[in-house]
C-alpha cells in the first residue's frame, strides 16, 4: 500500500500530482473518511476501502481523500508589474561568449583573439562543436528593467490531499 500526502490548490491538480507518482486516482472517498470520524490510521482505512470495493488486487489505482480543501487562484492577472527607473548614463560592454552546440556556456572573453584561444584550450575538455557569439552587456546599475511580483487572490489556499493505492 502506497500512501502519499499531496499539497495542491485544487482536486484536479492533486490528481495530476498523484499521476506523476504512478497512482491513477479512480475515486474520491472523502465522504467515507468523514463518516468514519477522520481516522488517524490511514493505512487501516485505506485497506478497508479497497476491500470494500473489491480492488485489493489492482495495481496503479488509487483513492483520494480531501483533508483540507484547496482554493485555486482565480485572478486574471495574478501579478504586480513594477517599472524600475534608473538614473545616469547607460554603459554597454562587448563580450564574446563561447557556447557548445547544445547551448552550454563554456567561457567568456573581452576580445575575439582571446575568445579563440579560450575555445581552443577548452576543446580538450569539451569535445563538442562550439561557436562564439558577440554580446553586449550593460552595467549592473542599469541591468534590471522591471520586476513582476506574484500576487494571488486573497482566498487562495494550498490544500492537503491524501492519496493511497496499490
Amino acid at each position: 500500500m502506497k500512501i502519499v500526502e499531496i499539497e495542491a490548490f485544487s482536486l484536479d491538480e492533486a490528481r495530476e500530482k498523484a499521476a506523476e507518482q504512478g497512482l491513477t486516482v479512480v475515486k474520491d472517498v472523502t465522504r467515507r473518511y468523514v463518516n468514519a470520524d477522520s481516522p488517524e490510521d490511514i493505512e487501516a482505512f485505506a485497506n478497508e476501502q479497497f476491500e470494500k470495493d473489491k480492488m485489493t488486487e489492482t495495481t496503479g489505482t488509487a483513492y483520494i481523500v480531501v483533508k483540507v480543501k484547496g482554493s485555486a487562484d482565480t485572478k486574471e492577472r495574478p501579478y504586480t508589474f513594477n517599472n524600475v527607473v534608473t538614473e545616469g548614463q547607460l554603459t554597454k560592454k562587448r563580450v564574446f561568449e563561447i557556447h557548445t552546440e547544445s547551448g552550454r556556456l563554456v567561457a567568456t572573453a573581452e576580445t575575439k583573439g582571446e575568445a579563440s584561444r579560450k575555445a581552443k584550450a577548452a576543446m580538450k575538455d569539451v569535445k563538442e562543436n562550439m561557436y562564439c557569439e558577440q554580446v553586449y552587456r550593460v552595467d549592473e546599475a542599469h541591468a534590471r528593467v522591471f520586476t513582476i511580483d506574484y500576487t494571488p487572490s486573497k482566498g487562495t489556499q494550498l490544500g492537503k490531499y491524501i492519496v493511497f493505492g496499490n
